[in-house]
Parts: C-alpha cells; structure tokens; sequence
C-alpha cells in the first residue's frame, strides 16, 4: 500500500517523527546540531501522546510546559496551539495509515486477494456503484498515461529520441 515513489512521506509508508522533529525546531528555533536529541525527545513525546488519544488542546499544553521549562522560544504571542495541531495531524496521519494497513492486510489475507492500494480500498467501502466505475475508470487513464509517460522517458534516457 507505501509507494516508495510516492511524493508524500504518508503514502511512502515513512516514520512521522523526523516530520514531527521538523516541526519542533521551528517552533522552539532551534536548528543547531546540538538541539538534535532535544527534538527527538519532544517528537517521541508528541507522537505517543497522539497515540494514547491525546487531543491538540494537550498537546498544546504540553507545549506550553516544555517552554516554561526551557525558557524559549521568548517570542509573543507562542503560537502553541497552531504548531499542537499541525503536530497532532502529522502524528494521526502516520497513525491512520498504519491502522488502515493493519486493517487491508487482514481483510487481503482472509479474502484471499494479493494486493491492493489504499485507494481502492477505501473506494469500494465508500463511494456508490457509479462513483466507484468513475473511479476505476480514471484510475485506469491515469495509469495508461503515466505508463505512457514513463515509456517515453525511458526511451529518452535510452538515446532512443535523441535529436
């Protein structure tokens, strides 16, 4: 279901705690090398808090103790509750993802089928019969076209379309 050629960390099937960590530094501005175990300590923190249910609001306060703890950022106004809640959707993305993993890998293995995507899954459960064809049928589009593109590219890699 993680393309590894996908654009998107979340579709790449990748940890959220090097997002999370991104996200830390700017809001404690804090992008030296030393503060490296500080961010991973705090990311760590976040996304088990996430895990465990948390809301943004506790993230935000959470947040907000750590500041008083360490002393910085000392800039007006903190902004912790717009970082908790980007913080508290990375984490949940990372987290909705592996549940859906869990979830498709379980009803592949008891149905029989080999493979499936995300998509897919999540189109048959949710969109009616006609939404479903559309789907199907733009998908099919989208992959013949970017099979075709992929074609061309290759061949021009090749020499294949050299002037």
């Amino acid at each position: 279901m993680s393309r590894k050629s996908a654009s998107s960390w979340v579709d790449r099937g990748e940890s959220p705690i090097p997002k999370l960590q991104q996200s830390l530094a700017h809001f404690f501005e804090r992008f030296d090398e030393e503060a490296a175990p500080f961010l991973d300590e705090h990311a760590k923190i976040v996304f088990g808090m996430v895990s465990a249910d948390a809301s943004e609001v506790q993230v935000a306060m959470y947040l907000r103790g750590v500041v008083r703890d360490v002393g910085f950022p000392a800039r007006e106004p903190l902004g912790s509750r717009l970082f908790a809640i980007s913080m508290w959707h990375i984490a949940k993305s990372a987290l909705v993802r592996d549940e859906a993993n869990r979830v498709l890998h379980r009803e592949l293995s008891a149905s029989g089928k080999t493979s499936s995507t995300l998509g897919d899954w999540l189109a048959e459960r949710f969109m009616t019969p006609a939404e479903l064809r559309e789907y199907q049928q733009r998908a099919c589009e989208l992959f013949e076209t970017e099979h075709l593109s992929n074609e061309i590219r290759d061949k021009q890699t090749d020499g294949a379309y050299a002037d």
